[in-house]
């Protein structure tokens, strides 16, 4: 066959004649210290595939798409790496497994059917192009939204038949959702709104001018006991297909075998998990352990030697076994308060994966005059900080001078980020408002 297969998280095998490449390949763990596990089985055909792959490539390193767990699995095949600022990907992996570095914005072909073109972004994701029997496309953005190549991808796929869109959408439970505000009191996420996934499939498929979509990068179940009530904001496979207008295209089952030759599908029907709630002392989390003197240290180093915090925050507060440790940062009177198990808060900093514990939603997260954690908290520990290596200004610089150099559409990008950035806060502000004036108006007319 001449063609692809999805299953699992954001798993895609694309085959010529054999499997050939896949991505994301998520199999036996439970990432964010045993907060996720898969809604869906992956079937013993499907996972075969996956570990017979010549090629897998790496988007990013959330470990949902790179999996500690899985990684012996694939000690035959070599990693394809996107070639992201400071190389922390393909430094760690290829320590101990054969990787190859990938350039931005370049064919490269890996059989006679098939090739692919990957494209970093400065959020330290990277989305693939896949040609397929050179009439066939697939657009994989998995968790990014192709910063810096917008322009650039819109056109490479806008010359093939079909054009299969593969993008995180949902009713927004994959980030960090477990938010308080000053009272303590819990905030409910977008989630909570569950607006129809349909608007948002039919949005991006005319953004990117594809006619097909596949549901992707969300099929996770919160497993952890202390993080088991966010299942209520995951959203339900069937929901991806509300509200959606045929007019765009159409929205494929998650779960298929293409066949590029038919131009066809068949479905595959994996089983749903049955999750069972898993102790956080499983993980090395009991909620009673205290920071002691040397974590005190390990914390302050981390937090201190980002310059960008400085200029938003006032403090950072963690709360660990009931006793609270303060590092302060200005004296704004902006700040945050990490409520944590101890064991998770020193692994995550210690390995540089701050956004593990954030999107795991065990820790509770109290924001004290700030709406949000982005977008100067997240980005910049996670993003550019853990991932880019780059936490001071100067390092800051060089990390935005090389996507500036190297990404075709870095501008019109960034203005487009910054431009939502600053209206989105004022629509939250007004809403509300806005939604009364029109019921009143309505009522009136």
């Amino acid at each position: 066959m001449i063609g692809f297969e999805t299953i699992g998280n954001a798993t895609i095998t694309v085959f010529d004649d054999k499997p050939l490449i896949t991505t994301d390949p998520w199999i036996e763990g439970k990432p964010y210290f045993g907060s996720w596990s898969h809604a869906y089985k992956i079937p013993n055909e499907q996972k075969e595939n996956i570990i017979k792959s010549k090629f897998i490539w790496l988007s990013h390193g959330h470990p949902d798409h790179i999996d500690p767990d899985s990684l012996d699995l694939f000690k035959n095949s070599t990693f394809l790496i996107p070639d992201h600022y400071g190389d922390r990907i393909f430094n760690d992996l290829s320590k101990k497994y054969k990787c190859f570095k990938i350039k931005s914005n370049e064919w490269m072909d890996i059989s006679k059917n098939i090739r692919i073109k990957s494209f970093s972004d400065w959020n330290q994701d990277a989305s693939l192009i896949i040609e397929i029997n050179k009439k066939d496309i697939i657009l994989n953005l998995n968790d990014g939204s192709a910063l810096g190549w917008s322009r650039k991808i819109k056109k490479i796929i806008s010359n093939y038949k079909n054009k299969f869109l593969m993008k995180l959408i949902s009713w927004g439970d994959a980030d960090m959702i477990n938010f308080y505000n000053h009272h303590n009191e819990f905030i409910l996420p977008l989630a909570a709104e569950k607006k129809p996934c349909g608007k948002s499939y039919n949005y991006y498929m005319k953004k990117w001018g594809c006619n097909y979509a596949v549901p992707s990068s969300c099929f996770h179940k919160y497993s952890r006991s202390d993080s088991i009530l966010m299942n209520k904001f995951v959203t339900p496979l069937e929901e991806h297909y509300n509200n959606f207008n045929e007019k765009f295209g159409q929205i494929l089952p998650a779960f298929i075998k293409w066949n590029s030759s038919k131009s066809d599908f068949e479905k595959i029907n994996p089983e749903k998990n049955i999750i069972e709630p898993c102790e956080p002392k499983e993980f090395g989390d009991n909620w009673s352990d205290e920071l002691n003197d040397n974590d005190k240290v390990i914390i302050k180093n981390y937090f201190l030697r980002f310059d960008h915090l400085k200029k938003k925050f006032g403090f950072i507060n963690f709360r660990v076994g009931n006793k609270d440790f303060t590092i302060k940062l200005s004296n704004r009177k902006e700040g945050i308060e990490f409520n944590t198990p101890r064991n998770s808060l020193i692994f995550s900093i210690d390995n540089n994966i701050f956004d593990d514990i954030l999107i795991g939603n065990f820790m509770k997260t109290k924001l004290i005059n700030v709406p949000s954690l982005y977008p100067d908290f997240t980005p910049y520990v996670s993003k550019y900080g853990d991932n880019g290596n780059s936490k001071t200004n100067e390092e800051l610089k060089k990390y935005f001078d090389y996507y500036k150099l190297n990404s075709a559409n870095y501008w019109l990008d960034y203005l487009k980020l910054k431009s939502e950035n600053i209206i989105r806060p004022r629509i939250e502000k007004y809403r509300k408002i806005y939604f009364a004036a029109r019921y009143v108006k309505r009522k009136i007319f």
